[in-house]
Order: C-alpha cells, then sequence, then structure tokens
C-alpha cells in the first residue's frame, strides 16, 4: 500500500511490507528515469544500451570493454554493436591502455559529450528537485541506502571514481 509513502520506518523494525515498498518504489522510479530518457534516445536512434556506453564513457571511468560487459552485462556480440554504432556516428573511440596495449578503453568525443550532457540534465534535474523537496538530512541516509542496494562490482567502480 504506497498511501502512506510520508511514514519514517523504523530500520530495525522493517517489516515485509516495507520492504515491498521500497520494491515498487525502485520499480516506477526505473521506469521514471528510462521514460525521461526516451525522447533523447529516440531522437538520436538509440536505446538504453547506447545510453549506458554514453554515460560510463562520459564520467572518466576509464573502463576496458572487458569492464563493460561485466556492468551492462551482455554479451560481447551485443556490445560490439553499439559500440561500433557509436564509433560510426562520431559519439565515442577507443584508445589503446598506454601500459596494457591488448586493453582498450571508451571516451566520448565532442559530439558524445554534447547527447551525454543533454541526457543527464533531465536526470540531474529530477534528482535535484527530489533532493531538494526531501530536504538535506535524507541526502546521506538516501546514497547509504542505494550503495547498499549495488553489486560489489559496482561499488568497487564508483569508488574507484567517486568519495563514497
Amino acid at each position: 500500500n504506497m498511501s502512506n509513502l510520508s511514514n519514517v520506518y523504523n530500520p530495525l523494525f522493517l517489516k515485509n511490507e516495507e520492504l515491498k515498498t521500497a520494491l515498487e518504489l525502485l520499480f516506477f522510479l526505473s521506469k521514471d528515469l528510462d521514460n525521461n530518457l526516451k525522447p533523447i534516445l529516440k531522437e538520436v536512434g538509440y536505446n538504453r544500451t547506447h545510453f549506458s556506453v554514453i554515460f560510463l564513457s562520459s564520467k572518466n571511468f576509464s573502463l576496458t570493454i572487458k569492464e563493460f560487459l561485466a556492468i551492462l552485462n551482455i554479451r560481447k556480440q551485443s556490445l560490439s554493436k553499439v559500440i561500433n554504432k557509436l564509433k560510426e556516428d562520431g559519439i565515442i573511440f577507443l584508445k589503446q591502455k598506454k601500459k596494457e596495449k591488448r586493453k582498450k578503453n571508451i571516451y566520448l568525443k565532442k559530439k558524445g559529450i554534447k547527447i551525454e550532457k543533454k541526457m543527464n540534465q533531465i536526470l540531474l534535474n529530477k534528482i535535484a528537485f527530489a533532493y531538494k523537496n526531501a530536504g538535506k538530512e535524507s541526502i546521506n541516509g538516501f546514497k547509504k541506502i542505494l550503495i547498499n542496494l549495488m553489486s560489489n562490482k559496482s561499488k568497487k567502480i564508483l569508488k574507484n571514481k567517486r568519495n563514497l
């Protein structure tokens, strides 16, 4: 029952209903985030995987193809199709690592940076609105919950980039 969303639950006494409510909120949030990006993705002829590659390339994570495969949990063939399309469109480029010649990282070109900024701005505006309306005291708790919901693999990649 989502009618009582303003109740704050004591985490020590989490009940199944409260956990279900959290799951429902995450489900609808995920759908809403996707729907917010759909018009831009449609405009440029891309899908969610293209967005993920653009997003991860833009954050200077210095990810290899192997790491992209692990994060996105897709087949190499599927990732290759997306990467080739983004390369053809002048969105990304691949560059060999200096130390390890066999490993390549993906980076954004100017056109890719422009698309990434446009997509991110929509989501950043939503997050800013949510933060403002939830109040400062909610932000750190919210981040802790999100971090604890992530896989160890994702946490490791983010910890290398952000001070989590």
